[in-house]
């Protein structure tokens, strides 16, 4: 039961720093069974749903134009002293999911019905 962990989908989670608001993140995150005793989890990684910008070159002239394609930036679990970007963004979507009650709650039932 140590290595028990479930997907959870989140929408609109909202990442604002010193009042400045960075955008609202979709995507799936793992979580992992933390203490067997508890019963609580931690995040293992994060996979958040986005857009990329591919060059897409018309019938075969130099001629290219920017488009928007689906993508996932997957985001592991950062080392402590990782400052990167994607750490600090992983560490803000980490806090909200740990604060999100719907999250502790599906984590709790999914457990118990494992």
């Amino acid at each position: 039961m140590s290595d028990f962990s479930i997907e959870y989908d989140f929408e609109d989670i909202e990442i604002e720093e010193d009042g400045v608001y960075f955008g609202s993140f979709w995507g799936t995150a793992e979580l992992a069974l933390n203490d067997p005793r508890d019963g609580d989890f931690y995040v293992k990684h994060i996979a958040i749903d986005g857009q990329k910008r591919v060059r897409q070159t018309l019938k075969g002239y130099s001629l290219s134009v920017m488009k928007r394609t689906d993508a996932v930036l997957l985001l592991p679990w950062p080392a402590k002293d990782n400052t990167t970007f994607k750490a600090r963004l992983f560490r803000k979507i980490e806090a909200a999911l740990y604060a999100s009650q719907d999250a502790r709650e599906r984590f709790a039932g999914e457990l118990e019905a494992a």
